[in-house]
């Protein structure tokens, strides 16, 4: 019988011991794919025999490492309430970032002490460095009654929070402010978390365990933002088995990105910027690493986020980017997409490198394209995804 590659799902579900099945269902662990995965079954090293005999001819090549590869992507939607986890959620710890719930809204009255770039939060708050990165915020009574912004660096001893903001008034001890129930992702350097993988290809279950892999993603004007997957796992033996039953509906509708449903630019402290496309990669390197009396593991080795930025070209008296560009300077970003909460997603970075600004064309329109290389502050801050 012929496999049917539109009948397919997939099954991710964190596990609690590195390559121990956790075992995934189709009720609580089913991923919404967008387009068609694309799988390798069994990648492998091989070691050719060499043999040399009075005749030419091939000799078999001997497996060593098997390992399976998955790509696949998903929409970039909310969970539909603020502050719970959305359904891709487990992905985002297979591919090494930590995962911080602010279940309800944490709220208190500011210090003395803000700025149009800063504000003080109360005494209580998080004494953990970065803990509200990535993170909304706004002020509901007394100076600055209405603006809103996102967090993105956070003192814990000082509780000096920096903000990126379409506008942002000094707030003052009379400021009382609301951070957002959210769900935030941040990169992670040590003991990042693994999952088990279950692709089921009408009828035919291919499981990979202890998985890690990376994630790039992308906002482009007039489509759907999507999350790229791509994962490394160790194999497990190929069998037929029939094909779960899903519930899918934790995966959220998405929106289109336009000027409605993408209200939020801000690069370099410019708000003004007529963004075509934005998109970002964590940079995670994915090894299989498997040793003489050791146990395999598919490892994250390095991570080095990058991105890019399609918008207007603006007037050096605008916005000179080619200055910013040539002496390597430093400054913030965040996009915001989606304005109904719990289906609005938010992606921050606390310092950010602009490399090689070059022209582009659309419509006749003169487009300011660059790369933008983010910059970590205090150690794995470099890039936020938060939901709220």
């Amino acid at each position: 019988m012929s496999l049917r590659l539109r009948v397919t799902s997939l099954l991710a579900k964190i596990e609690g011991s590195y390559g121990v099945d956790p075992v995934a269902t189709g009720a609580a662990n089913a991923i919404l794919l967008r387009g068609e995965p694309t799988l390798t079954p069994m990648e492998m090293t091989e070691v050719d025999r060499d043999l040399v005999l009075p005749y030419f001819g091939n000799s078999e090549s001997l497996p060593g490492a098997i390992y399976g590869m998955l790509n696949f992507k998903t929409e970039q939607a909310g969970p539909g309430t603020a502050g719970t986890v959305p359904a891709w959620g487990p992905l985002m710890r297979g591919v090494g970032c930590s995962e911080t719930i602010l279940a309800a809204a944490y709220t208190g009255t500011a210090q003395a002490g803000g700025s149009t770039t800063t504000i003080k939060l109360a005494a209580a708050a998080s004494a953990v460095n970065e803990f509200y990165n990535g993170m909304p915020i706004s002020i509901t009574a007394g100076t600055g009654n209405g603006q809103s912004g996102f967090i993105v660096d956070y003192d814990g001893t000082t509780k000096i929070a920096t903000v990126i903001s379409a506008s942002w008034i000094a707030p003052d001890a009379t400021s009382a402010y609301s951070i957002g129930a959210n769900v935030t992702y941040r990169r992670i350097t040590d003991n990042p978390e693994s999952i088990a993988l279950y692709m089921n290809i009408d009828g035919v279950l291919h499981k990979f365990l202890g998985a890690r892999g990376n994630v790039s993603g992308g906002i482009s004007i007039d489509q759907i933002p999507e999350f790229n997957w791509s994962f490394k796992g160790l194999f497990v033996p190929i069998v037929d088995a029939a094909s779960p039953t899903v519930v899918v509906t934790g995966w959220k509708t998405p929106v289109v990105a336009n000027k409605a449903n993408t209200p939020f630019v801000s690069l370099h402290g410019f708000n003004g910027a007529a963004v075509e496309s934005y998109d970002f990669d964590l940079g995670n390197e994915i090894n299989y690493h498997g040793l003489i009396n050791s146990t395999e593991q598919i490892l994250i080795t390095n991570s080095k986020p990058s991105g890019n930025i399609s918008m207007e070209a603006v007037n050096v008296a605008t916005k000179d980017w080619w200055t910013i560009a040539k002496n390597a300077t430093l400054g913030s970003f965040g996009i915001q997409h989606g304005t109904v909460a719990g289906n609005r997603i938010a992606i921050t970075h606390p310092a950010v490198q602009i490399k090689k600004p070059s022209y582009g064309n659309k419509n006749g329109i003169a487009m300011l394209k660059a790369g933008l290389v983010p910059k970590p502050v205090s150690g794995n801050d470099e890039i936020c995804i938060c939901t709220f």
